[in-house]
This record gives C-alpha cells, structure tokens and sequence, in this order.
C-alpha cells in the first residue's frame, strides 16, 4: 500500500490539482493518457474519491465529461497530453462552451526547459509553435498557464469561478510543474463566492404580471429549453403550468421536459402544434431556454410580437425584444416563481395542451422508416432511461418522432458534432451507471464508434443503436434539393456494422435489424441486459428527415 499517497498531503502538483478537483465535486475524470498529462493520471489513480477514465480519443473524453456532465449535474473533468491531444480536444471543448456546460479541461503540455528551444509538441512558443493559450482560450471562458507550483491555486481559482459562472476552462500544466513539490499549504482554497439570487421582489413583480394575464383570460406560453433540462425542472414546469392553465412547449436540447401535457418541440426538428402554442400567446415565459436558431426556427415573424420575459443563467439569443432576468440558480428562481404565484392564483387549472403536429415526412418503402424505427425503440426503453441523440438525420428524427417519455433525453446543438452521443452517453453510462441508450448514424459511428470499447472495458450499461443508411443522410438530403443536377458524394457502399463488431469484440451482444419485428425483438431483448450492447437498424438514405428547411420551401 506504500504507493497510495494520502489525499491530504500533496507530496506533487500534480496531487494537489487532484485534491482541487475532488474539492469541487469532480469524481470521474475522462482523457487519454500520454507523456506530458500522465502525472495528473497518475495522482487521479492513487486518489481514492477519483475515477480515471480512458477514452479512446480526445474529442471522445471531452464528450464524455460533457455529457456526464449535462445529464447528473456532476462536476466533470477531461485530461489531455500536449500536442495533437490537446487540439483534439477543441472540439468537445466548443460544444461545451456554445451549450454553456463547465467542464474543465487539464492539458499537460511540454516542460518548461524546452519551451522556445524546438521541445517536442511545444505550444507556448508563439509564433514559432502552435499558440496553446488562444487556441484554448477560444472554446473556453478562461485559460490560464500554471508556469510555476506557487501560482496553481490562483490559476485554479479562476478556472473554478469560471465553471461556477456555466463556462468550460482550461489549465495547462507543463510536464516538469506537474512533478515539482506541491504548494506549501495543504489547507483547499475557498471557493468562488456565490453568485446573487433573483430579488423576491422581482419574483413577486413577475407573479403579478402572469396572475393577471390568466385572470383576464390571456394565454401563457411556457417555453422550456437545455438548461431546465439539465436541472431536472419537469415538476417544476409542469407545477407552472397548472397554476397558470398555460401550453408547454420544449426546444430539443428541453425536450425531456415535455410529458403528457407538452404541445411539442420547438424549432427545424420541431412540431407544428409547438409553433402554433408559440404563436397563440399573450405571453411567453422562456425557462432555461437560449432561443438559438435551432430553438425557434419559423417563430421569429411572431416572437417579434410577443412579450418574452426569459429566465436563465445567460441571455436569450435571438433578435425580437425580450426581458431577460438573469437567474444564475434558475431552480430556486422557478420555486420562488410557483411559490409566489400560488398565492395569487386563486385556482390551479389544467394546462392548454395541443395534441402533437408531425410534420409531412413521406414514409420510405425500401427500408425501415426511422419514425417507426423510434416508436418502437421509445416503447421498449426501460422506466428513467436516458437517452442520447446524435446529430444528422437521426438526430433530427429522434427529436421529432421518439415518444415523451419518463427519463433524460440529451442532444448537443450547439456545434452540432457528428458523434458526440456515443461518446457522450457511454462516458454516462461509465461514471452513473444507469441504462443509457444511444442513438446515431451510421456517418456518426464510422467517426467515433469505437468508443464502445471504453463502454465494453468498464462493462457499461449502454445501448448504442445505429441507423445505418449507409449515407452522411443530412448531405444526402440536401444535395437532392439543392444541388440537383450535382451527383452525390454523400453516399456509401455497404457496411456490415454489426458484423464488424461481433468479430472485433468478442461477448459483445449485437443485432441487426432489417425489419420491424426484429428490431421490436431486439430492443426487448438487449434494452433490459445488463452491460454494453448494439442493435444496428437499415434505414433509408432517401427518407427526407422531419427537418422543416428541407421539407418547405427555402433556401439553405
């Protein structure tokens, strides 16, 4: 036992930034190994409260970290070595600061002595080398450099009061740093103070002004979006609505909001019934929902006439006038909005539900539709699933046509990166260890599929279905109605997707499905296994996917 270091005294930096992490709530830590980050994995391994985990690839552990992240509200970090590691990891980082997700990112880079004298994978140097700093500073709401032991707990500080503020940051610690004795003190620094609450007496000016729209007969709308989501508000938003007698609509990152009462969701993946919820309001009340192209696509002609008083940690991003009030604890805020309103409202009335719109997608002949496809997956999941979509036309597809149900659903809009639910939802599956089922294309798992081995090393409960049309779907789509007269080169010869994994992982469970009974089988079959598992589904490249630019009239 002589090589377990006690996680009080920090004999190295390295221990120290892990005893930091720990400090502020971090228990599992997602990367890849290597040279210039192996002392953090080193220091992460002997710590008895962190969980070192090993992707794959880079963009895989920051998406891992992400959605862990997004579907438990645990603080989450991801690790990298220096060089095309730490590039690797922009992406996941850019997702995570357009959808406001604070992850934080440890990136070992070269030591200290070889900076500027030509130090393999270098990237403080500039502009001899790679410029580290900007290019991490511009996925990230900060980056600090940690270039000597006396200066770690002010970089950290700054990193932790960014992540308390919704952004992701970064710390970079060269090599040599990370193994120099640790800070003289041993005592945690204090933590960012807390950021201020919502005056009751906005909240209670806010309550009056609903109450008034119901007494004189007026329409609320209740838009809800990623971040109730992410804070598990459905209660909270389905306790609003009866209180108001309001409609309930749901951006796509939201979506998991939306129950039996919900009119929808909102935006180019959305129903028609959402829209027409939207429009029909005297008032629309905005929780936790950014309003970004995505959200309200087709609503902008009315969101122009609307009042809109928006609750969330960060501003509306849309162009019609909106009253923002900023709510850093958007779930206490809400709580002390019901609590107001209940004294105010002198009866609780049933929610304006409209029955939901689809839109006019023409079902394949060839294949198996996806809008069966899901319908029958959404029966099969088991009870508090969480499920992850991917981008594309499954992504768009699962939005649309997977039924409301009981658990999380998780979708990443803001850069829209093709196989980020895989890593996502098995880094999930690793860290809480519930059922997770994702879904996503074909295009997404020739990308980033292999993470399944991360999933079958720490046997975790994840589904991975694929929607295989052997296509990048989306571009498919959009060369058919744009570029008609170009030939595709969007199209793919066959993959055997579920033979290549039963003969790469041998005990890894996988089915193929070509038709509606067997898939139904399947998804009984594997949804209710313990471990990871794969059903991969033929679908139709040529099945335009309920995606509202590409199904209207318009332009790209």
């Amino acid at each position: 036992m002589g090589n377990v270091s006690s996680p009080v005294g920090h004999r190295t930096v390295a221990d120290r930034v892990v005893a930091r992490l720990v400090d502020a709530g971090v228990r599992t830590a997602f990367g890849v190994h290597g040279a210039n980050i192996e002392d953090i994995f080193d220091a992460a391994r002997r710590h008895p409260r962190l969980r070192p985990v090993v992707a794959k690839h880079e963009f895989g552990a920051g998406a891992m970290a992400d959605g862990h992240l997004r579907l438990t509200g645990e603080p989450t970090a991801v690790l990298t070595t220096s060089g095309g590691g730490a590039l690797n990891v922009v992406p996941a980082l850019g997702e995570a600061y357009d959808s406001r997700v604070p992850v934080i990112a440890l990136i070992g880079s070269a030591p200290s002595p070889t900076v500027g004298r030509g130090g393999f994978q270098d990237m403080l140097d500039p502009p001899d080398t790679v410029d580290l700093r900007a290019v991490l500073s511009g996925v990230t709401g900060f980056c600090g450099l940690v270039d000597e032991p006396s200066g770690l707990d002010r970089v950290l500080d700054a990193a932790f009061a960014t992540t308390a503020r919704g952004l992701p940051a970064a710390v970079i610690l060269p090599k040599d740093v990370q193994c120099s004795h640790g800070p003289g003190a041993d005592a945690i620094a204090d933590r960012p103070a807390d950021v201020d609450t919502v005056p009751a007496t906005v909240v209670d000016g806010l309550a009056d002004r609903l109450a008034k729209v119901t007494r004189d007969g007026g329409t609320v709308c209740i838009w809800a979006g990623d971040e109730a989501s992410r804070l598990e508000m459905s209660d909270a938003v389905d306790d609003l609505a009866h209180l108001l007698g309001a409609a309930v609509v749901v951006s796509p990152g939201g979506r998991d909001i939306g129950r039996s009462w919900c009119s929808g969701v909102t935006g180019v993946m959305g129903h028609p019934s959402a829209h027409r919820a939207v429009r029909d309001a005297q008032v629309l009340l905005v929780i936790g929902c950014r309003m970004s192209m995505t959200d309200r696509a087709g609503l902008d002609d009315a969101l122009a006439t609307i009042p809109i008083i928006h609750l969330g940690s960060a501003p509306p991003r849309t162009p019609a006038a909106a009253e923002h009030i900023r709510a850093p604890h958007l779930a206490d805020t809400v709580d002390a909005l019901r609590s107001s309103l209940a004294d105010r409202v002198p009866r609780r009335r049933a929610p304006r539900v409209l029955p939901i719109e689809y839109l006019p997608v023409v079902p394949s002949t060839s294949a198996i539709g996806m809008r069966d496809a899901l319908v029958i997956v959404g029966e099969a999941l088991p009870a508090g699933c969480a499920v992850f979509a991917d981008a594309g036309n499954t992504g768009a597809a699962a939005i649309h046509h997977l039924p409301f149900g009981d658990g999380r659903f998780v979708v990443a809009l803001g850069m829209g990166g093709m196989g980020w639910a895989i890593a996502a939802g098995i880094g999930s599956a690793v860290a809480a260890g519930g059922r997770v089922v994702v879904i996503a294309g074909d295009g997404s798992f020739l990308m980033h599929g292999l993470e399944i081995h991360t999933a079958i090393e720490h046997h975790a409960p994840v589904t991975l279905i694929v929607l295989n049309n052997d296509a990048h779907g989306m571009c498919v789509t959009r060369e058919a109605r744009f570029f008609p007269d170009t030939p595709s080169v969007n199209r793919f010869r066959h993959t055997d997707i579920a033979g290549g994994l039963a003969a790469m992982f041998a005990g890894l469970p996988v089915r193929s499905a070509t038709d509606l009974p067997t898939l139904r089988s399947a998804c009984v079959e594997l949804l209710s296994r313990p471990g990871p598992n794969c059903i991969v589904v033929d679908v139709d490249p040529d099945e335009t996917p309920p995606f509202a630019p590409l199904i209207a009239r318009g332009t790209p």
